[in-house]
């Protein structure tokens, strides 16, 4: 596991041309907590991810994967939409899952309904020559996909661990931590035993610690402290 503390355009300049199998990753939302408050405008967060989101095609394989977890929000309530369309100039889109999360805060408003889904935007490249290591995972996850096959609809309850949430609450810049079910399916999906993974916001470093878990390399970066002693959420 190498864990890289500062900038994520900073950091992604020192790795390597085409050193990463997959990039697994969850930005920043552009305002709402102490730590969003680094932009000054919805539009400079836009240009922001049209940076990092090109940077990261010098480091992925050519058959790699970049896999986006992104979600809408009550005021901006085409962000992920928008994220894909700025990310389709440089990736090709290969699939969309949506994550649905039945444990999710309800909303407080009666203007909206509750925000139950998260996508995973899948980019590659391109197409050609793409290939799922999906054995069994139906199978190992039944209360995921309700079916035999994997699909793109997964149902994963959000657990955030009493120290994800002093992280982020404290400033943190990453995602306060994926369940460790997600992480886990998509390792699996996407990767073999040995690859290497990376989480260019990396939060409370949940994918480092499951790749490690499944025998997978990982680069972990973040503009605060990672503390990968604690284990990912169940």
């Amino acid at each position: 596991m190498e864990i890289l503390n500062g900038d994520c355009l900073d950091m992604i300049k020192t790795l390597p041309d085409k050193s990463v199998d997959l990039v697994f990753t969850s930005p920043p939302y552009w305002k709402g907590f102490e730590y969003e408050s680094y932009f000054n405008s919805y539009q400079e967060y836009l240009d922001w991810t049209k940076n990092w989101t090109i940077a990261l095609k010098r480091v992925v394989k050519k058959d790699g994967w970049f896999v986006l977890n992104i979600s809408n929000d009550s005021e901006t309530t085409i962000k992920a939409f928008e994220v894909m369309n700025i990310c389709l100039r440089n990736w090709k889109l290969h699939d969309t899952i949506i994550w649905s999360i039945p444990n999710r805060q309800p909303a407080n408003t009666h203007r909206q309904l509750t925000n139950q889904t998260e996508y995973l935007f899948v980019f590659r490249h391109q197409s050609a020559n793409a290939k799922y290591y999906k054995e069994g995972l139906a199978d190992e996850y039944p209360s995921v996909f309700g079916t035999k096959i994997v699909g793109n609809i997964w149902r994963i309850p959000f657990v955030v661990s009493k120290h994800s949430l002093k992280k982020v609450l404290r400033g943190s810049t990453g995602h306060s931590g994926f369940p460790k079910t997600l992480v886990e399916i998509v390792i699996k999906l996407f990767t073999r035993e040995h690859d290497t993974i990376l989480d260019c916001f990396a939060g409370t470093g949940s994918v480092g610690k499951v790749a490690q878990e499944l025998n997978r390399k990982s680069i972990l970066i973040d503009r605060n402290e990672i503390p990968i002693s604690s284990s990912p959420p169940s």
